[in-house]
């Protein structure tokens, strides 16, 4: 990706609004964003740290169609299509923005937004100082579903990864436990294993019924279902229940 600062923008090419590729959920690393929702103790951990999600996700997507337009207008331009996709190009200080790298989405795939890119440069700064926005939120579920369907799964993979991951955690402290001997430890250890892996079978088999009969459900209300279930599970597993 070439090096981007606004000074250096042509004045010469034609001023473009949106770009042909679409930028969706999995273009972003949202892990960040997930993690703080999580750490907050949320009431609702699922519901809440999807909307996380949804926001993390709308804001790096319109901000990256916003700055598309800055690769073929002059500076004025740019900073007049910040203003209209509903960011403060001012407070951002889009006029003269530091270098980042500035992708043109007419020329690239957008599979995966790096941290050094002006997208996520400006989020960062968006979410970190609680800047206030009028973007678009909006994420379509309906015949164009792929962006609803694409956070939903990048939620139910977080989830997946974060009860894992505190399993696992949690099972290497049985050895390592002065209140086992070696064979209780050991047993005890297994059938933790046995008892967590049946719980996830249980709660794939239960989101399964969902899609089994024509229209009562479909791929994305699985995705929920065990995005939830790995949810419920990793707050059993926080409050140390069987």
């Amino acid at each position: 990706m070439r090096q981007f600062c606004i000074f250096v923008i042509l004045y010469t090419t034609p001023f473009t609004a949106h770009a042909d590729t679409q930028l969706l959920p999995r273009a972003f690393d949202l892990h960040d964003q997930f993690f703080a929702c999580v750490e907050a103790n949320p009431d609702n951990p699922y519901r809440d740290c999807q909307d996380a999600l949804y926001a993390s996700y709308t804001l790096r997507r319109e901000i990256g169609y916003a700055l598309q337009s800055c690769n073929y207008a002059d500076a004025q331009g740019c900073v007049a299509a910040v203003n209209a996709a509903g960011f403060p190009a001012s407070r951002l200080e889009i006029a003269t923005l530091g270098r980042c790298e500035m992708i043109n989405l007419d020329e690239t795939e957008a599979e995966a937004i790096g941290e050094r890119t002006c997208i996520e440069y400006l989020a960062r700064q968006i979410e970190m100082h609680d800047i206030p926005t009028n973007h678009d939120t909006s994420i379509s579920c309906g015949i164009n579903y792929i962006e609803c369907a694409e956070i939903i799964d990048k939620g139910q993979q977080y989830w997946l990864e974060i009860q894992a991951a505190l399993f696992a955690e949690k099972l290497q402290a049985i050895p390592e436990s002065e209140n086992f001997s070696t064979q209780t430890s050991y047993r005890y250890y297994s059938l933790l294993s046995r008892q967590h892996q049946q719980k996830i079978e249980l709660a794939k088999t239960t989101c399964s019924l969902m899609t089994v009969v024509p229209h009562w459900g479909n791929i994305m209300d699985y995705q929920s279902c065990m995005g939830q279930a790995y949810a419920d599970i990793w707050q059993a597993l926080k409050m140390d229940e069987p």
